[in-house]
């Protein structure tokens, strides 16, 4: 399972976040819908929920306010799997994923979940989908034409915007 690599690389779990304010975002409700939802929208050949362990191992890692996650594994729209949380406390999420500088431009967020995609056309298919982007880079601004919205936490951001995505 390749939620070991969320514990690997806590820099980037720590990127996840979500945004209660932004209603029009789509909402998990649980892991498992959250899965669900990747599932539809990347075709996974599977998804796999993390263990309670792995759930607690993240938050040991500086992580705040989750309660759940797992990956979407070998999904069809390519580029390798797609980890994602799902937030029970978005103010506390943000605020680590704030700390945290690496990666803070490419993971999606839903109401109540985050996903890091792993390429460009997964990132194009979840913006279809409704998610969008938390940037917490200090002095991100997004181009004209391009959306931003506050964030939970002064300095956090969602946009449609990613300055990697081609």
């Amino acid at each position: 399972m390749r939620f070991h690599r969320i514990l690997a690389t806590a820099g980037a779990v720590v990127a996840l976040a979500s945004v209660s304010a932004c209603s029009s975002l789509p909402s998990g409700g649980s892991p498992q819908g959250a899965g669900e939802l990747l599932n539809t929208t990347l075709h996974c050949e599977k998804v796999d929920i993390a263990t309670p362990p792995q759930v607690a191992q993240v938050e040991a890692m500086g992580m705040k306010g989750i309660n759940g996650g797992g990956e979407c594994d070998d999904p069809a729209v390519g580029g390798g799997d797609a980890d994602f949380l799902t937030i029970e406390d978005m103010e506390a999420f943000q605020t680590a994923v704030k700390k945290d500088k690496s990666e803070q431009d490419d993971l999606m967020i839903g109401d109540d979940f985050a996903v890091d995609p792993g390429s460009d056309d997964q990132r194009r298919k979840l913006l279809d989908a409704g998610l969008v982007f938390l940037n917490c880079a200090p002095g991100f601004h997004a181009p004209e034409g391009k959306t931003t919205d506050d964030g939970e936490v002064d300095g956090c951001v969602t946009t449609d915007y990613s300055d990697d995505l081609d």
